[in-house]
């Protein structure tokens, strides 16, 4: 994992190099999505909303571009049963690096992997938390991918992506299979702060 890391930030710091534009900057927004889950007697409740934001770079050539991300992202799954309803919260420092190709400078499409660090787990019902819904229920890292579009106006980028992980987010915990998939929309809006040229 090193290693890929060590090829992506030197393909990245090449890309920079010889790049026509460099931005960087700020981001955030809303999502909305859901998490399903494998626990006996539950089922995966309607979509909800979660929250991302953090800081993000971009370097452009001949209308290619690649942007790192460091973004702190909220998903969020309500999980159903007879006698209760449970809303589930795993926060993730994410990683992203987007790939993508960009039209006049204002219409951008990419695409690219996301690694996403566990940061914390919790779980709400009837407005309290449940002590038996550990962070050591879930993975503490995960690939994932995200994939949409976005406009530039001036200094405004808006986004909108649809996120989902590769692999599960969840394992075995106390005899529970806290097997788990997520599957979200991002609408972020971000501003350069660095915008050269």
């Amino acid at each position: 994992m090193k290693k890929t890391i060590f090829v992506i930030a030197f393909v990245c710091i090449g890309f920079a190099l010889q790049a026509q534009s460099i931005a960087a900057g700020i981001k955030a927004g809303v999502n909305r999505g859901s998490l399903s889950t494998k626990l006996s007697g539950f089922n995966e409740g309607p979509v909800q909303t979660g929250y991302t934001g953090g800081i993000f770079a971009r370097a452009g050539f001949l209308g290619f571009f690649v942007q790192p991300e460091i973004m702190y992202n909220q998903r969020v799954g309500k999980f159903e049963r007879k006698d209760t309803n449970f809303v589930n919260s795993l926060n993730y420092v994410d990683l992203n690096l987007m790939i993508g190709y960009s039209i006049a400078g204002v219409v951008r499409f990419n695409f690219g992997p996301s690694y996403g660090l566990l940061v914390n787990a919790s779980q709400f019902k009837e407005k309290y938390d449940d002590p038996s819904f550990a962070k050591e229920a879930f993975e503490s890292a995960v690939l994932g991918f995200q994939i949409g579009g976005g406009i530039d106006l001036a200094r405004i980028c808006v986004d909108v992506r649809y996120d989902f992980n590769i692999g599960d987010m969840g394992k075995m915990y106390n005899g529970n299979n806290y097997s788990t998939n997520s599957n979200q929309l991002q609408f972020t809006v971000g501003y350069k702060i660095i915008k050269l040229p």
